[in-house]
């Protein structure tokens, strides 16, 4: 709503500001204290929006329509509103210890998501400047969210902001109306049945995916149709996406067909999702089409969304208005226990602040006024700046920025992953109004919250309340889950299983508007998971095949597999071995290998005379008992993993390349994490094939800086007879379980064979 003046507010509101004097005041009668009630959080940051969502009964319920009624039909200046809210925002800051938003901000849990929480140490900031954080933080209304709320409601009312249909929507009703409208009908029995459904997709073969991939629809569901152009919410979006990517339309058919399936709300795995390098200042990715789409996206579900509510807002307010009563039965069903409805997962700080920077490009809100987006210095300082404290290793760029130097042979994809600030313990709370947008909310308060899963895990250990801010999530985007299975994928299926729960607290929730799904439980079954990952793994695909019940359906998209054999740098022996197993040895697969390994494999290390053999296990688990196995076999080794310190780090890869260690234990997460060359290799044993399909050919080139491998060959060249003695070459053990794995590395058809074939347990590459 716009008002003009106090008194306008006055006049137009008596009941409902009485009411939030009164609330004020006994806010401010309470003692202060450092930390904040969760409750009273909550109070807070629904208070900016009671406009909408609040429906009381009696006299009070009446006077709140009528008053909606009547600020509704009023016509003011939109930006000289919001101006002025700022400057009130400016002039109106009252200091506090800490800020509710900071401390989810600065690494620590919500204050108000949980009682009392700690927070962390080393990240907990107080900002006394930052009033409409703080504001929610006391359970004080600010008057600029006021501002921007009422900015909200009369949007809803324009003729401006009315719902548009483009782009293949469906004449009567848009996708997500009708992705409502039926969720809401979903009986007991069917959302049990979508729990304990068997998954299955078709079985195609390479040939049939092609060059490009494909999409693929579980149990017989058709992938959606390709749409031609986005689904547009209004024509401000329609004008920002065709300002920022330079057309209406897509950048490209992979990115068409991924933004179809996502405005289908059906589920979605896209398995070859890749990080593009930052090609400008603050983090900005200017042809990431993936983030691009699902930006689009979860911008588009977030305004339709609020425009639900404003429009049934503004006609209970035109029925009170003309003494129609209105029952129960008759309110509108369109909110959540909550206000969140996205949660946007990312492992590191830095992804995470490309996805937000990304999003602001693209939200109009962030462009309608030089201050419409407040906070911004913040998001490129804790999500965006470069972490280095060791000015030797840091360059500037020619934007001035300093990033880190690194070495020749650390390839561009390590280069771009770790770019920037890589925390992986972090939450930020984002709110979606008319004309602005407003960073580090209060998360009750947000409309899209970005957390690393370590950051929402926390915040669910120390309080179990704190789940509430989960329960109404309409859309989960988990932004390359291959890089937070390298963290701990435990955290992702905890987080999982807490979302969408009946919260433990109704705080000032307005039951009578709730969705009827929510209420039954079934608010899962309407909550779209969006899976983005290099490639598939067993991890990934459990997660989205058990936990993700859409009871629209799910679809994944599979990429084409070529291998990387072709990519090697050095000219080696390749010998692939496959470890028998059953399919009912899917339990005693990692005794089996261990077992094979301990009788095939480590004899032949013992005795090699010569040292250099690499032994690359990719689980940690397993890393463990090779490492007692070595030690029990009195073998002499060094270590590498990600729990290694540097300088030991360091000294293992010397004692390794002088020979005075005979075999290295490499871990997949410390080649991962920290890419360190190794020298004096002559052999790599890969007692279980790498995740990352690039990391297969970046160890095989370790054994191109052999002096003993170099040698051979050249008395090979010389002598024109074969070598005698333990050679530079590949021992790669595999399994049936292992059959993604092999794809990325020998190729889908390779793969295929390699694993059916019966008869010959030993593979050989040249």
């Amino acid at each position: 709503m716009c008002i003009r003046d106090r008194t306008d507010l006055a006049r137009a509101m008596p009941a409902s500001d009485a009411r939030k004097r009164s609330r004020r005041a006994s806010d401010r009668a309470r003692p202060k204290t450092a930390r904040v009630d969760a409750s009273d959080g909550a109070n807070a940051a629904r208070e900016d929006s009671e406009d909408e969502l609040e429906l009381a009964g009696g006299d009070a319920y009446g006077a709140l329509l009528a008053a909606l009624g009547a600020n509704v039909a009023r016509e003011s200046d939109e930006d000289e509103d919001a101006s002025s809210s700022d400057a009130s925002e400016r002039s109106g800051s009252e200091t506090t210890t800490s800020s509710a938003s900071d401390g989810e901000d600065e690494d620590s849990p919500p204050a108000d998501a949980r009682a009392g929480g700690s927070a962390r140490a080393s990240g907990a900031a107080s900002d006394s400047s930052e009033s409409d954080d703080e504001s929610d933080a006391r359970g004080e209304k600010s008057d600029d969210d006021d501002d921007d709320d009422d900015a909200d409601d009369d949007a809803s009312a324009s003729a401006g902001e009315k719902l548009e249909e483009g782009g293949g929507m469906d004449e009567d009703e848009g996708a997500l109306a009708r992705h409502l409208r039926v969720g809401e009908t979903l009986a007991d029995a069917e959302a049990e049945a979508l729990k304990t459904q068997r998954v299955s997709f078709p079985k195609t073969s390479a040939e049939s995916v092609g060059k490009k991939g494909a999409w693929e629809g579980a149990n017989g569901l058709e992938p959606p149709k390709t749409l031609d152009v986005p689904r547009f919410v209004n024509a401000k979006l329609r004008e920002r996406w065709r300002t920022v990517t330079g057309s209406e339309g897509f950048a490209s058919e992979d990115q068409a067909r991924l933004y179809s399936m996502l405005a289908a709300y059906v589920d979605v795995q896209h398995g070859n999702r890749m990080l593009i390098p930052d090609q400008g200042p603050a983090g900005q990715q200017l042809n990431d089409e993936t983030l691009d789409a699902v930006c689009l996206h979860v911008i588009d579900h977030v305004t339709r969304t609020r425009n639900r509510v404003m429009k049934n807002n503004e006609s209970l307010a035109k029925k009170a208005k003309a003494g129609v009563k209105v029952i129960e039965d008759d309110l509108p069903r369109d909110q959540g226990f909550v206000r969140p409805t996205v949660l946007f997962l990312t492992p590191m700080r830095n992804i995470a602040g490309r996805a937000i920077m990304r999003l602001l490009e693209l939200c109009p809100a962030a462009h309608g006024r030089n201050d419409a987006v407040n906070k911004l210095e913040r998001i490129e300082e804790d999500f965006l700046a470069y972490d280095g404290s060791d000015s030797e290793d840091e360059v500037e760029d020619e934007h001035g920025n300093k990033k880190k130097k690194y070495k020749p042979f650390v390839p561009d994809d390590h280069k771009a992953l770790f770019k920037g600030n890589t925390d992986d313990h972090f939450r930020l709370g984002l709110k979606l109004t008319k004309a602005s947008v407003r960073l580090y909310v209060d998360f009750f308060g947000a409309d899209i919250i970005f957390a690393s899963p370590l950051g929402i895990v926390t915040a669910l250990q120390d309080e179990k309340s704190a789940a509430d801010f989960l329960s109404a999530i309409e859309i989960l985007v988990i932004d390359h889950a291959h890089v937070i299975q390298m963290q701990n994928w435990a955290h992702v299926a905890t987080l999982v299983d807490a979302t969408n729960a009946l919260p433990k607290d109704t705080r000032d929730c307005d039951i009578q508007r709730v969705h009827e799904s929510h209420l039954n439980g079934h608010a899962r079954h309407l909550r779209q998971t969006i899976l983005l990952s290099a490639f598939q793994t067993p991890e990934i695909n459990a997660l989205f095949n058990r936990r993700c019940v859409n009871f629209e359906g799910k679809v994944r998209f599979r990429a084409p597999q070529r291998g990387v054999l072709g990519k090697l740098a050095v000219k080696t022996r390749q010998q692939f071995e496959r470890v028998a197993m059953k399919a009912s040895d899917v339990v005693d697969a990692d005794d089996i290998r261990f077992k094979y390994f301990t009788k095939k494999v480590l004899p032949r290390i013992r005795e090699n005379p010569e040292p250099g053999v690499v032994i690359f296990v990719s689980s940690y688990f397993d890393f463990v008992r090779v490492r007692n196995l070595l030690v029990a076999e009195d073998v002499s080794f060094a270590v590498n993993s990600e729990y290694t310190e540097p300088r030991e780090a360091a000294r293992a890869r010397t004692l390794f390349a002088d020979g005075r260690k005979r075999v290295l234990l490499l871990s997949e997460r410390a080649h991962f994490y920290f890419r360190r060359r190794i020298k004096g290799a002559r052999e790599i044993c890969f007692y279980s094939l790498p995740e990352h399909r690039d990391f297969y050919p970046e160890l095989v080139s370790y054994l191109a800086g052999s002096s003993a491998a170099a040698s051979a060959r050249a008395t090979d060249a010389v002598a024109g007879a074969p070598v005698v003695g333990h050679v530079a070459g590949v021992v790669a053990l595999f399994s049936k379980l292992d059959a993604l794995k092999l794809e990325r590395i020998v190729g889908c058809a390779r793969a295929r064979k390699m694993i059916d074939d019966d008869e010959r347990p030993m593979f050989l590459f040249v």
